[in-house]
This record gives structure tokens, C-alpha cells and sequence, in this order.
């Protein structure tokens, strides 16, 4: 298994998960020049999607839907109230259930419900048969269905938004940081840190922390107060996505290489 990422963050997010031959686009929310020299890095174009999953309707996950012609070049899967949202059409559309599994090609696509404000917002658990990737970003808080997809994943990508003192002391407007802190807003570096320290189960060998906040958080602060939290463990090494820039991969082929490490990745 293979998983790109081409930009996590309030300015668009969109990730590339392959295996044997099936590639998956989760969220198209960079620019379609973005997600096209990502494809082509990896090889393909847009017809060669098997499907693009989207997570919600904000802008920062679809932005380039429409303009890279994704809606029509290849199965676009959503949940009905996602869809309904963005006023898909109703054919070319295919509706996800919660906590349902299909098949799509080589992988297996799950989808869990998560709290957030959006019409009927999901993560996704993708797997291959032996490898496994959780991709949960945009929650206000982990329900306790994260906590067997987050055991499962070998790579787990969860939201490390904000980091509590940088928001309270930022100049956003008190609504926006009662929204951002709200049960469905965004997750803080110590809300990541904790659910991961209570849910993860030696599987994970890497996370990816996703949707860092541009204004109330720092790539390094969020990686160690992750790290702090899980601390005293043998731990997966802990990674912030950047906002933009160059891809930022993940092979399965490299990491089952690798001796385990006990302890902390520094």
C-alpha cells in the first residue's frame, strides 16, 4: 500500500491511497493543478481513479472536484447527506453508508461517522488485506467508533488542529474559537495526543497529524505534544502533514523493512 499526500489544512486537503493496481482519491480539496502533478507523480491521471471518496462538503475537501472533471471521469462516493449537500446529481453518484464496507477494486473502504459540521461528515478505514490506513481529519471530538479503525491502521491521519494556549491568546473572534474548540469543531494537539495514547495498539507504525491550523498551531509543537502523550510506550513515528508543498508518502513495502523501534522516533 501507498499513500500520498498532497496538502492537509484549512487551505485544501487531498490524499492518493494505492494498492495492486487500485488508486483511490480521498478529498480533492487542493487545486486541480495540485492533484494533477500529484497523479502524475504517482503515474496516472484522473481517468485512472478507481473512485473518489469525499469526506464532506467544505470547500478545503472538493475544491477541485468539478474542475478536474472527477465527477465525471471516474465513481464519486459520498454519504447521501454529503451529496445532498453539494448537489450531486443523481446518477454518477454513489452513496456510502456508516460503518458499512465495500469493495472497491483491490481495497476495502469503511466509513465511520465522525462529529463535525457538516451535513453527515465521515473518516475512512482502507485497507488491502495486509496493510491498513485510517484517515480521520475535521472532528470536534473522537467518538469512541474511531478507536478499532485507529487500532487496525498500520498509518493513522488524525486531525491535530490547534494547540489550546495559541488559540486563546490568537486574534480570531471568541465564536469562531468556541466553533474551532466545540464538540463539533476541531481536534487540539492534546485531544490527538490522548485519544491516540488510549487507542492505539502497537499496529500503527506511523501517524500522520493532519489539518494543522495555519494561525493557532506550529508543525513542531503539535509533533511534540503528540510525542509527550504517548511517551513511555513503543511508539509509531509522529509526522506533521504540511499545508503545501511536495508530496509527503508513506510505503508499505519501506516500512515492513524496517526493524520495530522501541520507543520514541525523534
Amino acid at each position: 500500500m501507498r499513500v500520498t499526500c498532497f496538502g492537509s489544512g484549512s487551505s485544501g486537503n487531498a490524499m492518493l491511497v494505492e494498492s495492486s493496481g487500485t488508486a483511490l482519491l480521498v478529498d480533492a480539496g487542493v487545486t486541480a493543478r495540485r492533484i494533477h502533478q500529484g497523479l502524475a507523480g504517482a503515474g496516472l491521471s484522473p481517468a485512472g481513479l478507481a473512485a473518489v471518496l469525499v469526506s464532506h462538503e467544505h470547500w478545503d475537501h472538493v475544491r477541485a472536484l468539478s474542475s478536474l472533471g472527477l465527477d465525471h471521469a471516474c465513481p464519486v462516493y459520498a454519504t447521501a447527506g454529503t451529496a445532498a449537500a453539494l448537489g450531486a446529481p443523481a446518477r454518477g453518484w454513489s452513496h456510502l453508508a456508516c460503518d458499512a464496507t465495500i469493495g472497491i477494486g483491490a481495497l476495502s473502504v469503511t466509513a465511520i461517522a465522525i462529529p463535525h459540521d457538516a451535513a453527515e461528515p465521515v473518516g475512512f478505514l482502507i485497507e488491502d488485506g495486509e496493510w491498513a490506513v485510517s484517515i480521520f481529519t475535521d472532528l470536534g471530538a473522537p467518538p469512541p467508533s474511531l478507536a478499532s479503525p485507529i487500532g487496525r491502521a498500520h498509518l493513522v491521519v488524525l486531525e491535530s488542529n490547534y494547540d489550546h494556549l495559541m488559540l486563546a491568546r490568537g486574534r480570531y473572534p471568541e465564536h469562531l474559537k468556541r466553533r474551532i474548540r466545540g464538540p463539533l469543531g476541531h481536534l487540539s494537539n492534546d485531544d490527538c495526543g490522548a485519544f491516540l495514547s488510549a487507542g492505539l495498539d502497537g499496529t500503527a507504525r506511523d501517524v500522520w497529524l493532519a489539518h494543522l491550523s495555519e494561525n493557532n498551531n506550529r508543525p513542531g509543537l503539535a509533533v511534540e505534544t503528540v510525542r509527550e502523550h504517548l511517551s513511555g510506550r513503543s511508539a509509531p513515528r509522529v509526522t506533521a502533514l504540511p499545508r503545501r508543498g511536495g508530496d509527503v508518502i508513506w510505503d508499505s513495502t519501506a516500512v515492513s523493512a524496517e526493524p520495530r523501534q522501541l520507543g520514541l522516533s525523534l
